[in-house]
Parts: C-alpha cells; sequence; structure tokens
C-alpha cells in the first residue's frame, strides 16, 4: 500500500501523526509523508521518506495578504468557529494543493492519510480519486462542520473540483481515533471512527532524567504544560502578519506565555513536585521550590509517573492522561480546548480550572487530586484505552478503504 501523508502547521501534528507513519512503515507499505520544512523537522531522526514541498502556514498568508497586517478585532475570541475553519481551510491551501499534486501524481498513492487540520490532502485525493483518511486530532473533532463545508467548497471552486452536499465530506471514506467511543471529544455527530491505541511513546531512546526520580516519593507529582500550536508563529513571516503592539487584551491574556505563568503561580500553592514543561518559552515568574521548569522532556514517558496533568486542554494531552490512568486540570487557552474542558469535567475525567488565575489553578488541582470519584473514574478511562486494538490493526482498516475503493472505481 501506498500512503501519502500530510501534515501542517506545528510539529505537536508531526508527533500525533508519527506513530502511525511508523507503524505503516515497519509493516512494508510504501510512505511518505509532506508538510511544510518546520513541521517535517519532527521526522529528522525517523527512517520516515519527508518531503517539505508545502509551504509555512504564515508564508502562505503572507502571501495571500500582500503585505497587509492582520488586527484581531478587540472583542477577538479565541474559541472562534470562523477563525478555525479560516486557519485550516481558507483560501491559502489552494496554493498547498497546486505545491502538492505533483509530488502525489508521481508518487501515486493509493490513500492519503492526512493530520486533522491538514485540508490540502482532501483536496488532492479528490483530484486523484483515492481515499482520504483524517488521522486523530482535536481541532478536527471541533470545527463546526457547516462551515467547514462552506470553506472546502469554496476551495473546490477555486480549484475546479466538483462541490460537495454532505457535511461529512471531509470523512467521506473514514477517520481514525485514538479514544473509545464513549470517551469521544468530538463536539457535533461524525461518522464512526475506527478507534485504536496510541502508543505512549515511540522513541526507544527516551528516557526521564536522575533529578526527576530524586524528587519527593510522598508527595504527587503534578506535570504541566501549554499550547504548542504556537510554534507557527515563531517565523520572520509570522512578525508581519499581526500588528503586536494593537493585540487585544483578550489574546494576550489568553497566550500560551500566559497560561504557563499562571500555571507556575498556581502550582505553588499545591503541596505536590511540580515539573512544567515550558516549550522554551521565557517563563518570568520565579518558581517556587516544590516548582521546576524544564524546556522539554517526554510528556507521554513522564506522565507515567505523574499523578496529574495541568494542561491548556489540547486533545493529545488529555488521551495521553487518560493512558496513564491520571486525571487533567485544563485551563484552555484557544481552538476546541474550552470544549475540551467541558468534556473531561463531563466524564470526570479531571476538573476545568475556572479562571485564569493561580487560586483557582490551585483549587483545580487539589480537587482533582484528592476527589475519589475522579479517581475512579480515570482508572475506568485507562482500562477503556487499553482495550483498544493495538495501532497495528489501522494498517488493516486503512487497507479495507483501499480495496473497496479499488472496487467502487472498477466499477
Amino acid at each position: 500500500m501506498r500512503v501519502l501523508c500530510t501534515v501542517a502547521f506545528s510539529a505537536a501534528h508531526a508527533r500525533a501523526i508519527l506513530p502511525l507513519v511508523t507503524m505503516l512503515t515497519e509493516l512494508g507499505h510504501e510512505v511518505l509523508v509532506a508538510g511544510p520544512a518546520s513541521v517535517l523537522a519532527g521526522f529528522d531522526q525517523e527512517p520516515t521518506t519527508t518531503t517539505a514541498v508545502l509551504p509555512e502556514v504564515c508564508d502562505q498568508l503572507v502571501d495571500l495578504l500582500q503585505g497587509e497586517v492582520l488586527a484581531l478585532p478587540p472583542d477577538y475570541d479565541p474559541f472562534a468557529d470562523e477563525m478555525i475553519v479560516e486557519f485550516a481551510a481558507g483560501p491559502h491551501i489552494s496554493a498547498a494543493v497546486q505545491a502538492l499534486l505533483p509530488v502525489a501524481a508521481d508518487f501515486r498513492p493509493q490513500l492519503i492519510l492526512r493530520s486533522g487540520i491538514e485540508f490540502a490532502g482532501v483536496l488532492v485525493a479528490e483530484r486523484l480519486g483515492v481515499p482520504h483518511v483524517a488521522a486523530p486530532s482535536g481541532t478536527g473533532h471541533y470545527m463546526d462542520r457547516l462551515t467547514l463545508l462552506n470553506a472546502l467548497n469554496e476551495r473546490r471552486a477555486e480549484l475546479r473540483l466538483p462541490l460537495h452536499e454532505s457535511l461529512d465530506s471531509a470523512h467521506r471514506y473514514g477517520r481514525l481515533d485514538a479514544v473509545p467511543p464513549g470517551y469521544s471529544f468530538a463536539r457535533q455527530p461524525m461518522p464512526a471512527a475506527f478507534a485504536h491505541q496510541q502508543p505512549a511513546h515511540h522513541s526507544t531512546g527516551e528516557r526521564l532524567p536522575q533529578w526527576l526520580a530524586d524528587l519527593d516519593p510522598a508527595k504527587p507529582l503534578v506535570v504541566a504544560s501549554t499550547s504548542t500550536s504556537g510554534g507557527v508563529f515563531a517565523t520572520e513571516s509570522a512578525l508581519r502578519l499581526f500588528d503586536f503592539d494593537a493585540l487585544p487584551d483578550q489574546a494576550l491574556r489568553h497566550s500560551p506565555l500566559a497560561h504557563l505563568e499562571t500555571l507556575v503561580a498556581g502550582l505553588a500553592g499545591v503541596d505536590c513536585e511540580a515539573v512544567v514543561l515550558t516549550g522554551g518559552l521565557p517563563v518570568q515568574a520565579q518558581p517556587a521550590k516544590n516548582v521546576h521548569l524544564v524546556d522539554e522532556l517526554p510528556q507521554a514517558l513522564l506522565l507515567q509517573a505523574a499523578d496529574l496533568l495541568v494542561s491548556h486542554g489540547g486533545y493529545n494531552s488529555i488521551r495521553e492522561a487518560m493512558r496513564a490512568g491520571i486525571p487533567t486540570a485544563v485551563l484552555p487557552v484557544m481552538h476546541d480546548q474550552m470544549h475540551n474542558a467541558h468534556r473531561v469535567s463531563e466524564l470526570k475525567l479531571g476538573v476545568r480550572v475556572q479562571d485564569f488565575a493561580a487560586k483557582a489553578v490551585t483549587e483545580a488541582c487539589n480537587r482533582a487530586l484528592t476527589s475519589v470519584e475522579i479517581h475512579e473514574a480515570t482508572r475506568r478511562a485507562q482500562r477503556h484505552m487499553l482495550g483498544l486494538p493495538p495501532i497495528r490493526a489501522v494498517a488493516d482498516y486503512l487497507q479495507r478503504i483501499v480495496q473497496r475503493n479499488r472496487k467502487l472505481v472498477s466499477m
């Protein structure tokens, strides 16, 4: 089976699809991963064939705007449907389709496996007449289906592709998920997903540092992290996109850096050992003695030794905590994270932090660490997660899709 994988936006999306790419490669399938150069850097140490054919998102937007600076409105809503869909499937992705088409035509894929909010792959698959499947994704589960359909139909019209009427056009062949159906984080009804186990970590070389083993074992270990999707803006072109001096207060207060500093301050009031993964962000707050700042550690591996995750509420972080059998305290920043916070609370998998304030973080952590109800729910979820088919079963699922499409085309 020849599989073209498409990924965009950030290294976090690359890490999420990497276990699937690795599995398909190990089983002998021919896999080519296409994306922007910055995103594909996450595959450098992997035995994977990549092509940096997709343009950087911010470069696309700069070219599209032709020097016009984006000004966010004063009532900017970081959770708005329109903003998310425009960023994922706006006019800029037509250029990505044109860049990807020659590579796809030469590779002749039998299937396109795309990261959840990469939609150039959908349109290329439609042009080639091959099936496409979405990898597990939080934002992909969250986007309003009608808003997305309208955006994709605008792109189809630009590319002279047939328009679609079904709200499920982006998942017409199938989709993948890494949590059981009863724990789905989809905001609206969606086609049934093939749910599978996502490995806790993929690299055999990963290990935890000795200083972490020396922390007080009598205290709970709390891991905190923030959104890494902001990495897409860490480019030269991103600096030309926004008038940073005119960013609305809402955007500044909900930035990943402000999020981290709120977590650091709140964890000082929790009787625990806290490890905060900064992702290299310049946290200025002086941490308390029980709070340890580190740029990066393998989060999925770290969670196996932890008692609580404090997070922005990204889908991948939540499912990693579910697999580790620990609760999550969610302080949402943007996109799907508010919905995910509500879902975590609804499923008793943790708590939503009620305010962007240190006191609220402290209260949420204490509740998540001491609630018997939450402890039982997270252990139950872990058992459901470990009862899913192994990731290798995804290969059979994809092959069935390819075979079914081949039969339909030959009829």
